[in-house]
């Protein structure tokens, strides 16, 4: 009786550490996944950072999407995107809206951001190669 109960235990932890296994579910129909925010001169912040210093925040001009973990160049556009503002210098709950990868929507809100202050990137809309929209899932930074 132990011994059955030990290896169907041992057959549980084999099923969840192959399936998720990196290289198992490599997929060429992959999804954008990841919005990455950057400046149009290429420079970036520490890549994949939920920490960012504010001043390099501040001096962010633009957003892209990019595919993690894709070995092929594909270009997906940034529609839209709710961007939420909170912490340091803002009382409550900001909200401020882009409708492209520019980010002068919301760069008086962007001026605001100071050590401590949350910004996240929600609602993030896509447009891919094959002309369909999709949400994606947005990202937060927490500036420092």
């Amino acid at each position: 009786m132990k011994h059955v109960l030990l290896l169907s235990f041992l057959s549980m932890g084999i099923l969840s550490v192959n399936s998720s296994y990196p290289g198992k579910n490599k997929n060429l129909n992959a999804e954008p996944n990841f919005l990455s925010i950057g400046s149009t001169d290429g420079s970036q912040p520490e890549p994949e950072s939920e920490r960012m210093p504010a001043a390099i925040f501040r001096s962010q001009d633009a957003c892209r999407v990019e595919l993690k973990d894709f070995v092929f160049d594909v270009e997906f556009k940034i529609v839209s995107a709710t961007v939420y503002f909170s912490g340091t210098n803002f009382k409550n709950v900001e909200t401020g809206f882009i409708k492209s990868k520019d980010l002068k929507p919301i760069k008086n809100l962007m001026s605001r951001c100071a050590p401590g202050t949350m910004v996240v990137f929600d609602n993030v809309k896509v447009i891919g190669p094959d002309n369909l929209v999709r949400t994606i899932q947005g990202t937060s930074y927490l500036l420092r």
